[in-house]
């Protein structure tokens, strides 16, 4: 029966190449280590070695430059099977120190068996001779080096690939942790302002005497706790915001339909010049637009039209949400991003500033006094594109 060494480092690698082996009816002894095949096979030559070569105490390259160089081996074909030396330099030097196949893992075991198979037949019937080394110690160990130092150099690449991707994943849970703690922060001002409506409009529930008028109050509360269930309920997407939600966004249709759920009574009209742009960030962009609306219906004063528009400049794009109303006066400028809460509750500004800095995006208030209000979003290159005919 056909004998043949195999040596890996890897217990299951090595387990399943002696399964597949001795399926095929080979006598199979198996060594984890280059130093312990170099002593198995002078203690008991084998018929054939198949070694991986990133292994303890002697790789697989330095035990085939020895058992080239052994009177009683030499003449034993020997067979590369590795995942880890794959290159095409990997296997000139391996072919230069006269290993006779070079195989890459993984391989079926219909085929790792029919090339194990194929090796055996040549050399058992006489068809060709194990192959010698064509180069000398001196070169061997010069190019071995360079083997080692090229893997070397890529690990290092590849662990600077897996660091950067986790700094990355870092960077993004960070971000995700931020972005959660600024809308549950919205959610919890939200409530607890509509509780503070709730208590006002109970006691005045109290202390009405008219019933039509108890009615009105009654009406009231119903809506305060309809809006404090909503809430809730938005609690519950907030929750998503730890996973990345990014996706292309159109802003002309999300701002249109966040006009359209302004609560307030209002004659003001809205233009819309965004037509074929996408921005890739989180839906929860909505709110930022609802925000910037609700600021001008609530606080612009003669607020007619609220008008949306981009254009491109270096390094980016500018979308522009500008009102014909009153605009903010110089010393309320500094101020107007400020972590104030205002108009139901929300954040408004705060949060509209907050969001697109966690986004990697920016705002800031051009507008002139006596002229509206002028927002200037800065959205960087790569995230912004025009899709169809804009």
């Amino acid at each position: 029966m056909t004998r043949i060494l195999i040596a890996d480092d890897n217990p299951q690698n090595l387990y399943l190449l002696e399964s597949i082996l001795k399926g095929y009816r080979f006598d199979v002894a198996a060594v984890r280590d280059g130093a312990g095949a170099l002593d198995a096979a002078q203690k008991n030559p084998p018929d054939l070695i198949v070694a991986d070569i990133l292994m303890p105490v002697i790789d697989g390259f330095e035990l085939c430059r020895r058992w080239k160089n052994d009177k009683r081996l030499k003449h034993i074909p020997f067979m590369f099977y590795t995942a880890t030396y794959t290159d095409p330099k990997d296997e000139a030097f391996a072919k230069s120190l006269g290993a006779d196949r070079f195989v890459v893992k993984p391989q079926k075991p219909e085929v790792l068996g029919r090339i194990v198979g194929e090796v055996v037949r040549e050399f058992s019937t006489g068809g060709s001779a194990a192959k010698r080394p064509t180069i000398d110690e001196t070169e061997s160990l010069r190019l071995h080096n360079e083997v080692l130092l090229r893997k070397l150099e890529r690990r290092n690449r590849q662990l600077d690939s897996e660091v950067s991707g986790h700094r990355q994943a870092e960077e993004k849970s960070s971000l995700a942790n931020a972005k959660l703690a600024l809308m549950t922060d919205v959610a919890n001002q939200d409530i607890q302002n509509k509780v503070t409506a709730l208590r006002g409009f109970t006691e005045l529930s109290r202390r009405s005497e008219n019933g039509i008028d108890r009615v009105a109050v009654i009406e009231k509360q119903i809506e305060i706790l309809d809006t404090i269930q909503n809430l809730i309920i938005k609690t519950r997407d907030y929750q998503q915001m730890g996973i990345d939600q990014s996706r292309w966004i159109a802003p002309d249709e999300i701002i249109r339909m966040q006009m359209a759920l302004q609560s307030q009574k209002h004659t003001v009209s809205l233009t819309c010049n965004l037509h074929g742009l996408e921005i890739n960030c989180d839906p929860l962009i909505s709110r930022v637009f609802y925000s910037l609306i609700n600021n001008a219906i609530r606080h612009g004063g003669r607020v007619t039209r609220i008008s949306f528009s981009g254009r491109e400049i270096p390094g980016g794009l500018i979308l522009v949400c500008e009102d014909d109303g009153d605009g903010i006066l110089p010393d309320e400028k500094p101020h107007i991003f400020d972590r104030v809460a205002g108009g139901e509750g929300k954040f408004g500004l705060f949060f509209v500033r907050e969001f697109l800095h966690l986004s990697g995006m920016s705002i800031q208030e051009t507008g002139i006094s006596g002229n509206g209000a002028r927002f200037e979003i800065t959205v960087p290159d790569g995230m912004y594109r025009f899709v169809g005919n804009p």
